[in-house]
């Protein structure tokens, strides 16, 4: 898929009123009954130098320029899975009871938000303005977030080390955690995401 597609499907990602900017970067885990399964991953980061606008152009002078970037894959074992300083684990307990743990460091050096979103307050402006040239999108690479589809009906979220800013949802099947990138590069305790559900 060329640059140009992935920046509109963006923006039209963006425009829906079900999805807000915390769309443009995310990790999306979509979790199996035998915890195999499926994952996709969008983040942004700046435009090089030299390379070349998606499309060819003349008599424009470009303001803002980002990347928007996104792969999908499968994994067999959820407890093979590693994502850059994330922790991930899950099992089944006792009456089929299921549980998985994201553990997210927090900290100026931590790789897993500066991998998703390499960009300083600046240019993560710069990227709302050319994503959503409305510019209702403000914030924009401003959050990342963590959306784990299980293959049974939430029955617990929670999270631990919760700090201002971080939001925490499910709707049937899908949790959805939303972590500020200011939160997540600044000193404090991990964030631990617990999720439960019934085989």
């Amino acid at each position: 898929m060329s640059a140009l597609i992935r920046t509109l499907a963006c923006v039209g990602l963006l425009g829906l009123s079900a999805c807000d900017e915390s769309d443009a970067v995310a990790v999306r885990l979509r979790v199996a009954p035998d915890f195999s399964g499926s994952l996709t991953v969008s983040s942004l980061s700046p435009k090089e130098a030299q390379a070349p606008v998606a499309l060819s152009n003349s008599g424009v002078s470009w303001k803002s320029q980002v990347e928007l970037r996104a792969a999908a894959g499968d994994f067999a074992r959820l407890s093979e899975l590693k994502l850059s300083d994330v922790e991930l684990s899950g099992g089944e307990g006792a009456d089929g009871l299921c549980f998985l743990r994201l553990r997210l460091p927090r900290g100026e050096n931590v790789q897993w938000a500066r991998e998703l979103v390499p960009l300083d307050g600046g240019q993560r402006r710069d990227a709302a303005r050319a994503l959503d040239p409305k510019g209702k999108a403000d914030g924009v690479g401003e959050s990342i977030k963590f959306e784990i589809t299980l293959p049974a009906k939430v029955l617990g979220n929670g999270l631990s080390g919760r700090t201002r800013g971080v939001k925490l949802d499910s709707d049937n099947e899908i949790a959805t955690l939303v972590v500020p990138v200011t939160t997540a590069t600044s000193a404090g305790e991990p964030l631990v995401w617990h999720l439960t559900w019934q085989k």
